[in-house]
């Protein structure tokens, strides 16, 4: 048999019938030209009398971006764009108004961390750290997933979960390579991509810093409360610290019960992890710069965050940078995920406009008066809310779209703003279930170690998990501390 026979190319024939054929390379378009005719239809009808003819075109809008930040037929930056766009054409809001809500503190931080995060890829001193961890925590194959486990819930902390899963996913690469596990049946495999997408989401959830949708659900709570209501960085940790500490350790057991390892030693995995540090040498000028300069601003967030302000601290540090001439904007700009800074600029004008035209208040009611009575059972069926959604979407989507209604009914209810903010926040962060839930999660999906299936049902149970953990500091651990 000839090699050119070997190489040749296989004939797939699909079988299918021809209606299911053409059904599902259409589908998209069917589904887009579905969702822009409803929507269509919904402005060309008579509002409800108790809602403005301005807040029923925002509800309207709403339904539209709902369901394709749900679908995901376009990208969620477009989604975004389009939502700021259409707030000025449909006469909602002034166009100098609703594009202002892009230029907030909290796009800005994102951009900041974006950056700083792209300076650690871009000189090789993330890759250096990753090796270093591996290399001394990473005794067997239980310590190198815990260890891999551990470094990204602790880097998400500080770091952006998508630029930690970043640094992770080419070092766990390579481990699987040298250890030639196979993609379809290696337990071992699994465990560790599944070690760095949960870190990642839960140690995100341990601080301000850890990803923007927590500041831009403090944006939007200080929006709300005319400034009269925030969380800083220190007491957004205080409040979230217990959830954290319960969902990492319930993880942890995850991965050892679930996934048990099916490999006896890493020792040549740890013997190539020896030779790349190797050939990197020791640490240049770029790199003793770019740590020095972001352990200064690692300080001043927690130090002086509140008073300096987060955004304003990452521009400085980001300035500093190119002064010093440390980075280049070529070296970052690869590293800079834009479809996220639009996200944000796009959800916080949606939220915004959903407030101010009193359209998040109107479906607040419609939802829960006459329903809910409890304020207990408000809050669980909101954090239940929250996890659902963030399922299917981003978390930033889900607290630009459940945050203004959680807000503008906690007074009904006799809630703190500020605590249904933190009801929507934390559970916004158990994006476990599905690939398309958070960047983190994708990419562990995208090495094809995991199937759908194993996703489903492990990350159904840290979903469970975390409501918990949730319902045990919204009885107990906040009423302690005087957080009601």
């Amino acid at each position: 048999m000839t090699d050119s026979h070997l190489n040749s190319p296989q004939i797939f024939v699909d079988r299918r019938p021809i209606w299911i054929v053409i059904f599902d390379r259409l589908r998209r378009y069917i589904l887009l030209a579905l969702f822009f005719g409803v929507f269509a239809v919904l402005l060309g009808l008579q509002g409800p009398n108790d809602l403005s003819p301005e807040g029923y075109k925002v509800l309207c809008l709403f339904i539209l971006c709902v369901s394709l930040w749900s679908t995901n037929l376009i990208p969620l930056s477009i989604t975004s764009l389009l939502a700021i766009a259409s707030v000025p054409l449909l006469g909602i809001m002034d166009a100098s108004q609703a594009y202002s809500y892009f230029g907030n503190k909290a796009v800005f931080f994102i951009l900041g961390v974006f950056i700083l995060s792209a300076a650690m890829i871009a000189c090789g001193l993330s890759t250096r750290i990753s090796i270093w961890i591996m290399e001394h925590w990473s005794g067997t194959p239980g310590q190198l997933v815990t260890s891999i486990y551990c470094f990204a819930a602790f880097s998400s902390c500080f770091m952006s979960e998508h630029a930690v899963a970043v640094i992770l996913f080419p070092v766990i690469h390579e481990i699987a390579q040298s250890l030639n596990l196979k993609r379809d049946n290696s337990v071992f495999g699994k465990s560790m991509y599944f070690a760095m997408a949960w870190g990642c989401i839960i140690g995100g959830a341990m601080t301000v810093l850890g990803g923007g949708r927590v500041l831009l659900g403090v944006e939007m709570l200080e929006k709300a409360t005319a400034g009269q209501q925030t969380l800083g960085i220190l007491q957004y940790t205080k409040l979230s610290f217990p959830l954290v500490i319960l969902l990492l350790a319930g993880g942890w057991v995850a991965l050892k019960v679930l996934f048990p390892s099916d490999i006896q030693n890493i020792d040549r995995a740890r013997k190539a992890l020896k030779q790349k540090a190797t050939v990197m040498g020791k640490l240049t000028f770029q790199e003793k710069g770019i740590a020095l300069v972001m352990g200064a601003t690692l300080f001043c967030w927690f130090g002086y965050g509140d008073q300096l302000g987060v955004a304003n601290i990452a521009i400085i540090s980001i300035v500093l940078l190119f002064v010093l001439n440390l980075i280049t904007w070529k070296m970052v700009e690869a590293h800079i995920n834009w479809a996220i800074v639009l996200m944000y600029g796009g959800a916080i004008c949606l939220g915004e406009v959903m407030s101010e035209s009193g359209a998040a208040l109107w479906l607040a009611k419609q939802l829960f008066s006459g329903l809910i009575e409890s304020s207990v059972v408000f809050l669980l069926v909101i954090a239940l809310l929250s996890t659902l959604f963030t399922t299917f979407m981003s978390n930033s989507a889900v607290i630009a779209i459940l945050l203004p209604t959680a807000i503008s009914m906690s007074p009904a209810y006799g809630i703190n703003p500020a605590l249904a903010t933190m009801t929507v926040i934390l559970p916004s962060n158990f994006a476990f279930i599905l690939p398309i839930a958070t960047p983190a999660s994708a990419l562990a999906y995208s090495s094809r170690f995991l199937n759908l299936k194993e996703m489903i049902w492990s990350g159904s149970i840290l979903s469970l998990m975390g409501l918990v953990f949730y319902l045990f500091l919204l009885m107990f651990y906040w009423p302690m501390i005087g957080f009601q």
